[in-house]
C-alpha cells in the first residue's frame, strides 16, 4: 500500500497546480467603461463586457492604472476585432500599467507576472490585449499609478525634446510645460542640461517652479512675445500656438510640435528646423520610443507627475475634469486600488 502513496501525492500536487491555473486565469467578463455613442463625458458607461484574449505574439494585461490625454476624447473608440477573435466594444483610453496576465502564442520575452506599461486599445478596463513588442518594463521605483501616465504624454514630451537637438546650456522655451507632455519635457531638458522657459496660466507658476524651471512667462499676465526671444528651441504642447511660437526660435534653432508646425516656406525664412511629433520618438518605433521612455525614468532623470486620480467608474468625472483646461501634470483612472500605488 505504501508504495501507492508516491503516486497518490504526484496526483494530488498536479490537481493542485492545476487548480492555480484555474484560479489565476482571467474572469470571463471585466468590467470596462464603454463609450456607445457621442463624444461627450456623459456617454460613459461602466459595463461588464467579455474578457478579451491574446492573440499570437500579444499579451493580456491585468490593468491596475490608465492615464486620460485628450486624445480620449478628441478620437471617439470602436468596436474593435483583435486578432484572437475577441470583440472589444467602444473601450476609451489608451495608456496602462499593470502585470502580465496571459502571453499568446510565440511570446518568449515576457512572461506571466512581469510588471509592464503600453499604450493599448480600450485602456478603461480590467484586462487590455497588447502586442509583445509594445510593452515596456514598469520601472521600479514608480508606482504603477504614475507609470500609467507615461505611454502618451511621456512619449510625447521625450519626443519634442529629442528632435529639438538640444545641448547643455542651451534655453529651451516650453509651451503648455504644466501639462503631461510639457511637464515630461522639462524633466527631458534637465536631463540634457538645458535651461527651461515655461509657458503656462500664472495659476501653475508655484507648481512649475517646483519641479526646477528656470523662468516662467504667464500667458494670462505677461506679454509672451517680449519675455521669450532668442531661444536655442521651442517645443510646442499646445494646439494653434505653433505660427507665435515660431517667433521665439532664434535662427538655426529649432521648433519641435505635438500639435502641428508651420508650414515649411515659414520655417525656412525664419532659419528655424521645424519638425512635427506624430505619437513617437523620430526613427523609433511605438515600442522602442516607449522603452526609452520608460529607460529615462528608470535613471531618475524623469518622473510622471499624478495630480488627481479617480476610480474606473468615475472615468466621466475624470475627462470633464480633464477637459476643464490649465491643468497640471496628469490624470489617472484607479482600475485596482489593491494595486495601483504598489511599486
Amino acid at each position: 500500500m505504501s508504495h501507492c502513496r508516491p503516486l497518490v501525492a504526484s496526483l494530488i500536487a498536479v490537481a493542485s497546480a492545476a487548480a492555480a491555473v484555474v484560479a489565476l486565469a482571467a474572469p470571463a467578463k471585466m468590467q470596462a467603461i464603454v463609450q456607445s455613442a457621442g463624444t461627450g463625458a456623459d456617454v460613459l458607461q461602466l459595463l461588464a463586457v467579455d474578457t478579451p484574449k491574446p492573440g499570437p505574439n500579444q499579451v493580456l494585461i491585468k490593468v491596475y492604472a490608465a492615464g486620460v490625454n485628450p486624445v480620449d476624447w478628441k478620437r471617439r473608440p470602436t468596436t474593435t476585432t483583435l486578432a484572437s477573435g475577441s470583440v472589444l466594444p467602444p473601450i476609451p483610453g489608451y495608456d496602462v500599467a499593470g502585470v502580465i496576465e496571459e502571453v499568446g502564442s510565440g511570446v518568449t520575452s515576457w512572461k506571466a507576472g512581469d510588471a509592464v506599461l503600453s499604450r493599448v486599445t480600450g485602456a478603461f478596463a480590467q484586462y487590455a490585449v497588447v502586442g509583445a513588442e509594445e510593452l515596456a518594463a514598469k520601472p521600479r521605483h514608480l508606482t504603477f499609478e504614475q507609470t500609467a501616465a507615461i505611454p502618451i504624454a511621456g512619449v510625447a514630451g521625450f519626443a519634442v525634446t529629442e528632435a529639438a537637438n538640444i545641448q547643455p546650456g542651451q534655453r529651451v522655451a516650453i509651451i503648455g510645460a504644466a501639462g503631461g507632455a510639457g511637464s515630461t519635457a522639462v524633466d527631458a531638458v534637465h536631463a540634457k542640461g538645458g535651461k527651461v522657459i515655461a509657458s503656462g496660466h500664472s495659476s501653475q507658476q508655484a507648481w512649475l517652479k517646483e519641479q526646477g524651471i528656470e523662468e516662467f512667462v504667464a500667458y494670462d499676465k505677461d506679454n509672451v512675445a517680449a519675455r521669450i526671444q532668442g531661444v536655442d528651441a521651442v517645443l510646442n504642447t499646445v494646439d494653434g500656438q505653433a505660427d507665435t511660437a515660431l517667433g521665439y526660435v532664434k535662427r538655426g534653432g529649432y521648433l519641435a510640435s505635438i500639435a502641428g508646425v508651420p508650414g515649411a516656406g515659414k520655417c525656412a525664412a525664419a532659419g528655424v528646423t521645424c519638425v512635427q511629433i506624430r505619437g513617437t520618438v523620430p526613427n523609433l518605433t511605438q515600442g522602442e520610443s516607449l522603452r526609452a521612455v520608460a529607460k529615462l525614468a528608470e535613471s531618475g532623470k524623469y518622473t510622471p507627475r499624478v495630480t488627481k486620480t479617480w476610480p474606473l467608474a468615475e472615468a466621466a468625472a475624470a475627462q470633464q475634469f480633464a477637459r476643464s483646461g490649465d491643468t497640471m501634470g496628469k490624470i489617472v483612472l484607479v482600475v485596482d486600488p489593491a494595486r495601483s500605488k504598489e511599486r
